[in-house]
């Protein structure tokens, strides 16, 4: 078999972001930034040495490509694999209290300023505004877990906020993307986008009721058997073969692979195993996850960047409004001043769901997500995953001076 030559540039960028991984988390977590902004920021570089030098292939684009599925996927089943629905259904009706206006206030906000925007219209401001309703549990959590604040009761109803988010996000990211075609060809086709929206919906509820009676009945046993195996490492390769054929299946049927991601997470939340199994796949995440937010900055164009400054700012202006009016108003009502600026701070962070519904509609085209819309988008995202985890971490190191309050 001939090797390729084009492997060696794939392996130089491949063993460059790995290895730059561990120091850039570690510099930027005493900065308290998340290092997604570094990893787009080396994207975005590539991009740019690009333009003058090329070399970056669009076989180099598609590999890439590749290793960024993988992160996504990786990221994503942490994010379900994280979630404690059992405490987020003992606390859901102060999580729903706050979730609602959280979710909607952004989304209605994002919506009006792409839809008014000169040169966008309503389909670019339906994505804008379900991307803007979601948030980033791993950047809003990092800052918590810095001051061991998560489990106090601010922290744990931070969390089933964001956990609810980005649920509803994934479930409304397979709905939007069925009925947008049909939208897009306009007045003729909205009966028939209609009928997209509602098989997707009752698509969506089989697969979640397939993901729930594996979870119930199926999990527990062949994790059991595969850990009888191996002990050490049979419940984590169980997992990891079993969460790709979930991304598989919900690829298959017409999902985003994100839905198929976030509720293989779910299926093995429960599992006694789940510490084992999240621990391994930490090493996967720490290799893979990176490329997520790597190709994202790769995909930004340098010819659009100008030109989206005024957009990006106006948008991430709306982002974190929007998040401090409908996360934090709600949260003061519920549970006090200090909770409402810290959960609706913590809110405002935007990343995987936000960057994904985004990037998904680029590729559908420019009538859904204009290349000069993605970059003002992904500036919009960069800097609110900067500001979100400052101001919490002030705020959380101000509670926790004598006389500062309780968290």
């Amino acid at each position: 078999m001939t090797e390729d030559p084009n492997y060696g540039l794939f392996m130089l960028v491949l063993g460059s972001v790995v290895l730059v991984a561990v120091p850039v988390r570690s510099a930027l977590k005493k900065a308290a930034l998340p290092a997604l902004v570094a990893f787009i920021g080396l994207g975005f570089g590539l991009s740019a040495a690009d333009r003058h030098l090329g070399g970056v292939t669009r076989e180099l684009e598609d590999q890439i490509e590749l290793l960024a599925q993988l992160g996504l996927v990786a990221l994503l089943f942490r994010v379900g694999l994280e979630s404690d629905m059992d405490r987020l259904v003992e606390q859901l009706r102060r999580a729903v209290a706050i979730w609602l206006p959280n979710m909607a206030i952004p989304a209605a906000l994002a919506f009006a300023l792409i839809w008014a925007w000169p040169g966008l219209g309503p389909i670019p401001a339906l994505l804008v505004g379900l991307a803007a309703s979601a948030t980033s549990i791993g950047v809003s959590v990092a800052p918590w877990e810095e001051a061991n604040a998560l489990e106090s009761d601010n922290g744990a109803l931070m969390l089933d906020v964001a956990e609810l988010d980005d649920l509803s996000a994934v479930i409304l990211l397979g709905i939007v993307f069925a009925i947008a075609p049909g939208l897009q060809q306009g007045g003729g086709m909205i009966g028939e986008a209609v009928r997209a929206g509602a098989m997707q919906v009752a698509k969506i509820a089989v697969f979640v009721a397939g993901c729930y009676v594996f979870s119930r009945l199926v999990e527990p046993r062949l994790v059991a058997v595969f850990a009888r195996m191996d002990p050490v490492k049979g419940p984590f390769v169980f997992a990891a073969g079993t969460v790709f054929l979930i991304v598989a299946v919900a690829d298959a049927i017409g999902f985003s692979m994100a839905i198929g991601a976030i509720f293989a997470g779910l299926a093995f939340s429960r599992d006694p195993a789940e510490l084992q199994i999240e621990d391994a796949f930490a090493s996967v995440l720490a290799l893979f996850g990176p490329f997520f937010f790597f190709s994202v900055g790769l995909s930004v164009g340098l010819e659009n960047f100008g030109a989206a400054l005024s957009l990006a700012a106006a948008l991430f202006i709306v982002l974190v409004v929007g998040k401090l009016l409908g996360a934090g108003l709600a949260a003061w009502a519920i549970a006090g001043r200090r909770a409402g600026w810290l959960i609706g701070a913590s809110m405002v962070p935007r990343a995987e769901i936000f960057l994904i519904v985004m990037a998904h509609g680029l590729s559908l085209g420019a009538w859904a997500v204009p290349p000069q819309l993605y970059t003002a988008s992904v500036l919009a995202a960069v800097a609110t995953c900067i500001v979100g985890p400052v101001v919490v971490t002030r705020v959380l190191q101000h509670e926790a001076r004598p006389g500062g309050g309780a968290t």
